[in-house]
């Protein structure tokens, strides 16, 4: 459970991190996004995480109209790497689903693609950003 417990707090970091100086990327059809293009800008920024043995980016973007926080995870469809637990994508997904909602509660996307030529599955994730009042 300490897996997950650390898994939580560096994807709070990441989410943190992004509002606070994280890129701005352009979203014109959230559902035909460019990961290949969004997981080179990451990587060129120096911005690459990993949880579950995945990569993810995370991104400030415009959805609906408000401010909010893209992330994309990027899980390996083989299953020959070097995984312990070899698990399907699917099952990756929702491990990796678990944690955001432990997270964050709630989001305000979700999206679970195969790119089959990538050989990678991609989660998205948009949070919008909410104004918090003054405590």
């Amino acid at each position: 459970m300490s897996n997950v417990k650390s898994s939580i707090e560096k994807l709070r970091n990441i989410f943190e991190v992004t509002i606070d100086i994280g890129e701005k990327i352009q979203l014109n059809d959230i559902n035909e996004i460019d990961y290949y293009s969004i997981l080179c800008k990451s990587i060129a920024l120096n911005k690459m995480y990993k949880i579950f043995n995945c990569n993810v980016c995370s991104f400030n973007c415009d959805y609906e109209n408000e401010d909010s926080i893209v992330m994309v995870f990027s899980i390996p469809i083989s299953t020959q790497s070097q995984d312990k637990d070899r698990k399907h994508p699917s099952e990756k997904a929702m491990d990796i689903i678990k944690v955001i909602e432990e997270c964050f509660i709630d989001i305000d996307f979700m999206s679970f693609k195969e790119v089959k030529e990538d050989k990678f599955s991609y989660l998205t994730i948009i949070k919008k950003l909410k104004e918090e009042n003054d405590e």
